[in-house]
């Protein structure tokens, strides 16, 4: 496999992890309405659900490395389920690893289980099935029979070979083997595959010599069929996936495709192999940057995931029609946004996945669901008034989706729904082939941030936006009586023995708490707390560049150019410049952060590309080398991060040879890291009931809640949990997990080098305790001062005239915001 370019990976990840999320091209795509305060009704859909758990069947008397299920398919019945894994091999110098037998410690085998009972029908091992060379290619069950494909190798011959075995799923017989050459071209890893009609479908990943990424797609007609390879290709533009493929009559199939900047559609004519590019136009109603996981139920009709549900394609109509909403069900939707579809249509469905973990351990078999879920006679909800959750993304925590649940069932007037409406309205189309540096991305981040935040604040005021805002803490426009209730009347008087109650007050605007930190990130410098400033735990502007120039050698952890630096700053100390709707940037505090920016800080940030041809790693903020060394080569004293949960932290201290501190960003006086949410509720001042709400808020602040957030990995409010949660991390990579999540140093784990204790979870408790602000960014401001602030760092105007324009721009924002 040829390796993806710095900027093509960094955009790959953008686009497969993040941005997608917030780039929907459809434009032409008017926003639904609340359902907020619609009154549920008897007929109101509803779905019933069983769900039964499958575990990998291992031997407890060996030591597991690890065990996963594949869905294999389904009948009317039975479902089959492979089973893969290794249990623990030797360790050690002394092995021969070219001759060593591996299967003797594979976990292989095949299971029918019942669909109605969830009981295990028949196991049937394949270890005897494998030479000694040999693996698992591909296994699929449907009408009670199992198709295992074994690859193997031949060291004599040095050729591939595969076998095909045909085997009945109930007494384990083998009804049918066939033995065949390797073809590349079928016995090889797919990314997706389509069944559609007499068609088998598939599509993989590849990079052509000028290492631009492209898919192919490869067509069958039948088991023995001649395998046609169509290739999907753009001469400017990388492509990352091909989502789903839909028949479009008896000769031709579409075939669209992510790319960096956009979707391109293909339509593929099968009796010519030939692929045209055609208009989007045509198919913008597919929504593509929305759904996932197609399948052909049992009618022919294809269904797909949504953020928010399922939905089956409509080619006659030309529209996405929605069967299920992940809010018609108890279910937590937090899982069910992990699963996919087995069976499918109106009125029953079938979902699979792995039941989500909020933390690994090793020499744990991973567990999976299933859920049945078929559609009730009358809706048990009806009568009560819906509130609606914006949910960006459509993502819910796991603890925040079983609160849902909690509520929905105990109150008797109120239901609340999750959704997000403003998927769309991240209406911004990004090349993100253009986006090659930390500049670059800080920028497309603000003026999304900023948009956003005029879209829920006009919804708000104008009483359409939703009744509870999750995680919506960065728009900071939103931190006003106008569009927010203060919290703290629902959380009450916090005890500080018991609460990281600076956590509360960092997230406090003028008095009132609009935003509930349930979970929390920490934002600084990771270095060793001698490097602190005379505050102990932040650094002033002069002396952050005195370790710039001395400790770092003048090449800073901070990976931005001036203007965005400059941003980052501000937003830090934003309590100083912008109070109770003023914006003043005359006093020595700004002119501090302007001057210290432009004598150190390069007008530029450094391209992506040319921070791989530095380092060859790839960058990411958290993990930020600098003098051109690599990680963990002993020399890296600091890194600029957003440090999330404790195992996070933990391996940052490890990765600085023991370094335990987080200190604040240069700043005016000296303060401390900064708080950035991770989870965090608000509350509309429109609600149709905020009491309501509140009662909400009041349960995800239990105990129980925080501890399981807490058990999660999370950095949490209730200290107790906060200590139990770090107490967990600590014994997880003090044991097994070191190995694991830590890495080698070579041929020698890396957690053979360092040992944590309670001593480092009070290093930690320190610093949470030393954050008192919280990174609540205006974007519309920071969006000014990146404009206004390079006629100052270039020369071109003095400080103050540059002030007096974006102190009277910024003023005018906040004005127009009442």
């Amino acid at each position: 496999m040829k390796k993806l370019p710095v900027k093509a990976l960094a955009c790959a990840l953008i686009v497969a992890l993040v941005l997608p999320m917030a780039a929907c091209k459809n434009k032409s795509k008017s926003r639904e309405k609340s359902r907020s305060g619609t009154v549920i009704s008897a007929d109101s859909p509803w779905f019933d659900n069983v769900i039964f758990k499958s575990k990998a069947e291992v031997d407890t008397k060996k030591d597991l490395e690890y065990a996963s299920q594949a869905l294999a398919g389904s009948d009317d019945q039975y479902v089959g389920i492979y089973t893969n894994g290794y249990y623990k091999m030797p360790t050690g110098n002394n092995i021969n690893w070219e001759t060593f037998d591996y299967n003797k410690y594979a976990i292989s085998y095949i299971s029918l289980v019942d669909k109605k009972t969830s009981e295990t029908v028949n196991k049937i091992d394949l270890e005897e099935y494998l030479p000694k060379n040999g693996y698992i290619e591909q296994v699929t069950y449907a009408d009670g029979k199992f198709k295992v494909r074994v690859t193997s190798f031949d060291s004599k011959t040095s050729q591939m070979a595969v076998k095909d075995m045909v085997i009945d799923a109930k007494n384990g017989k083998v009804l049918e083997t066939k033995d065949k050459p390797y073809d590349e071209n079928v016995d090889r890893y797919y990314d997706n595959t389509f069944e559609l009609g007499l068609y088998t479908i598939k599509t993989s990943m590849e990079w052509d010599e000028n290492d631009r990424a492209f898919y192919n797609i490869y067509i069958s007609k039948g088991e023995d069929s001649d395998v046609q390879i169509i290739p999907l290709k753009d001469k400017e533009k990388n492509i990352y996936g091909v989502p789903l493929v839909l028949m479009l009559g008896d000769d031709k199939i579409l075939a669209p495709a992510s790319t960096d900047s956009d979707t391109i559609y293909f339509e593929i004519d099968l009796n010519t192999s030939n692929a045209t590019v055609v208009d989007g136009k045509k198919y913008e109603w597919l929504d593509i940057k929305n759904i996932s996981n197609a399948i052909t139920g049992k009618d022919g009709t294809l269904y797909c995931t949504t953020g928010n549900g399922i939905s089956k394609i409509n080619l006659e109509k030309k529209q996405l029609e929605e069967i299920f909403n992940y809010s018609w069900c108890s279910v937590n939707r937090g899982y069910l946004n992990y699963l996919q579809i087995v069976e499918c249509s109106d009125d029953s469905l079938l979902l699979w996945g792995e039941q989500y973990m909020t933390t690994y351990k090793p020499g744990t078999a991973t567990e999976y669901m299933f859920i049945q879920l078929n559609r009730a006679a009358t809706n048990p909800h009806a009568g009560k008034t819906v509130l609606e959750l914006y949910a960006p993304y459509n993502s819910v925590d796991i603890n925040v989706g079983e609160a849902i649940i909690k509520f929905n069932e105990t109150n008797g007037s109120y239901f609340i729904e999750a959704s997000d409406r403003y998927y769309d309205a991240m209406n911004e189309d990004i090349d993100f082939s253009q986006m090659n540096s930390e500049d670059d991305y800080q920028s497309y981040s603000l003026k999304l941030n900023s948009h956003m935040s005029n879209e829920l604040a006009m919804d708000i005021l104008n009483g359409e936006g939703p009744d509870i805002l999750l995680n919506t803490s960065d728009y900071g426009q939103l931190n006003s009586t106008n569009y927010l209730v203060d919290l703290k009347k629902y959380i009450g008087d916090l005890d500080s023995d018991k609460y990281f109650t600076n956590i509360i007050e960092a997230s406090e605007y003028d008095g009132k708490l609009f935003q509930l930190p349930l979970c929390y990130m920490v934002t600084g410098i990771h270095t060793d707390e001698k490097y602190a400033g005379k505050s102990g735990i932040g650094f002033t502007t002069e002396e952050y560049e005195k370790f710039l120039k001395e400790t770092l050698n003048g090449t800073d952890v901070i990976p931005l150019g001036q203007a965005p630096y400059f941003a980052t700053l501000f937003a830090s100390m934003s309590d100083k410049f912008l109070v109770d709707g003023k914006a003043d940037f005359t006093g020595p505090e700004f002119a501090a952060l302007a001057e210290y920016v432009k004598n150190n800080v390069p007008e530029k940030a450094k391209s992506w590309d040319d921070m791989y041809s530095e380092t060859d790693v790839a960058y990411a903020v958290g993990a930020i080398p600098f003098k051109g060394d690599r990680m963990g080569n002993g020399s890296q004293v600091a890194m600029y991060t957003t440090t999330y949960g404790y195992l996070g932290y933990f391996y940052q201290v490890a990765q600085l040879q023991g370094s335990t501190a987080i200190l604040g960003l240069p700043s005016a006086d000296g303060r401390g890291p900064m708080l950035q949410s991770y989870i965090s509720l608000a509350v509309s001042a429109q609600s149709k009931n905020a009491d309501a709400c509140g009662e909400f808020v009041k349960m995800l602040m239990t105990d129980d809640v925080q501890k399981e957030l807490g058990a999660g990995g999370n950095f949490v409010l209730l200290k107790e949990a906060f200590r139990a949660g770090a107490k967990d991390a600590v014994d997880y990579l003090n044991g097994p997990g070191g190995e694991i999540y830590l890495g080698y140093d070579g041929t020698e784990p890396n957690s053979k080098k360092v040992k944590f204790s309670d001593k480092n979870i009070d290093q930690l408790e320190k610093i949470v305790s030393s954050i008192s602000r919280s990174n609540t960014t205006d974007a519309a401001i920071s969006l000014i001062l990146i404009e206004e602030m390079p006629a100052y760092f270039s020369g071109q105007k003095p400080l103050d005239a540059v002030v007096k324009i974006a102190q009277d721009r910024a003023q005018k924002v906040l004005g127009e915001r009442g």
